[in-house]
């Protein structure tokens, strides 16, 4: 009898013990998941029981602690939260970055080409499946790229990302340097490459029969009313733009490792060439899925982002990546995201910091 009763007492005891483990396993692994998203559970909790304006300062304090230098927007369903700037435009002369300082975005200047490429499939000029031939007679496998693997970077041609020369004055003389430096590896292949947007940029203009810089002016700055937005070498004299730094060591405001040259942003049509300031690329962003540059149907042929998407750019050279920095983390169809335009970079990706802010953006 007490034999079988403690066989019992160990089975039930067995039991609990495995239903524990389960129940202790469950949650650590939801926990493990919101510490995946940027934000543990905890974290959360604490998170919403702040005021508004508690949230800011802990998502500022985020921004300031992460060696980035350079200015931010919080978009949230399409307002507003915070736009902020953080470090110095020139240390020497200890000028201050701003909300109104122009900074290169670089890649982030692809969604803007491929905007234009999406507008003119609509209006019937040409389409995703038209092959670049059609522009270009002698450019080899013309025949067989299209204007979507251009969009997509699997043309198989590879642009090498340094500096000419000499400055490129001219569309036709940025062209030409494409067609002469691109080299071709394997179509279909993915290759990341500013050659394929400047091949776009160049039959946006011939389509238009006028300069790429007029088309986009004409289709995205001034129907969005970007008034700081301008293309490399049309920056005002007077305007607000920021020395180039780095974070190494342990160091801010570093500057061996340079690599911006107007030699190297004269070889960028269509790709990275254009200075803009975050509130400006807001208003871009803002305006893809709202029937103000695309239709619905328009934005879903061109880009179909319906989850959030990290975006980014930077001024590199051989390989090299520059201080100058772009970053755009968030969901464009519900219009909540983040946009940090940088002038000192570091060494490792802010995907974690802008994934943690995000979700705390979601919880205003």
């Amino acid at each position: 009898m007490t034999k079988k009763k403690s066989k019992k007492k160990k089975k039930v005891t067995s039991r609990k013990s495995n239903k524990k483990f389960i129940v202790t396993t469950l949650f650590f692994l939801i926990g493990l998941i919101f510490l995946i998203n940027g934000v543990t559970w905890i974290e959360k909790r604490a998170f919403i029981s702040k005021s508004h304006k508690e949230k800011i300062e802990i998502i500022s304090h985020s921004f300031k602690d992460s060696n980035l230098l350079g200015s931010v927007i919080l978009v949230k369903d399409g307002k507003t939260l915070l736009t902020e700037s953080y470090g110095l435009s020139d240390h020497n002369k200890e000028i201050k970055n701003t909300n109104d300082t122009l900074y290169p975005v670089a890649s982030l200047q692809k969604k803007m080409t491929a905007v234009i490429i999406g507008q003119l499939v609509s209006e019937g000029k040409l389409t995703y499946e038209t092959t670049v031939n059609t522009f270009f007679t002698d450019l080899e496998h013309g025949e067989e790229i299209t204007i979507r693997d251009l969009l997509n970077h699997t043309s198989g041609y590879v642009t090498p990302e340094v500096p000419n020369d000499h400055v490129l004055t001219s569309e036709k003389e940025q062209l030409e340097n494409v067609l002469d430096t691109s080299v071709f590896l394997e179509y279909g292949e993915p290759y990341y490459s500013n050659g394929n947007y400047s091949l776009l940029a160049a039959i946006i203009s011939q389509i238009e029969e006028r300069s790429y810089k007029d088309v986009l002016q004409d289709r995205i700055f001034i129907p969005l009313n970007m008034e700081n937005t301008y293309l490399w070498d049309d920056v005002p004299d007077e305007a607000s733009t920021p020395k180039e730094y780095f974070y190494v060591n342990g160091r801010s405001y570093q500057v061996d490792y340079r690599t911006y040259s107007k030699e190297l942003m004269s070889t960028l049509l269509g790709a990275g060439n254009v200075y803009s300031t975050v509130s400006d690329m807001a208003l871009f962003f803002s305006a893809l899925n709202n029937d103000t540059l695309l239709s619905e149907d328009e934005y879903n042929l061109l880009f179909n982002f319906h989850e959030p998407i990290m975006l980014s750019g930077n001024i590199s050279e051989d390989g090299a990546m520059g201080g100058y920095s772009s970053y755009f983390y968030g969901d464009i169809t519900n219009q909540t995201f983040i946009i940090f335009l940088a002038n000192q970079s570091t060494d490792s990706y802010p995907d974690q910091l802008l994934i943690q802010v995000y979700q705390q953006l979601l919880l205003f």
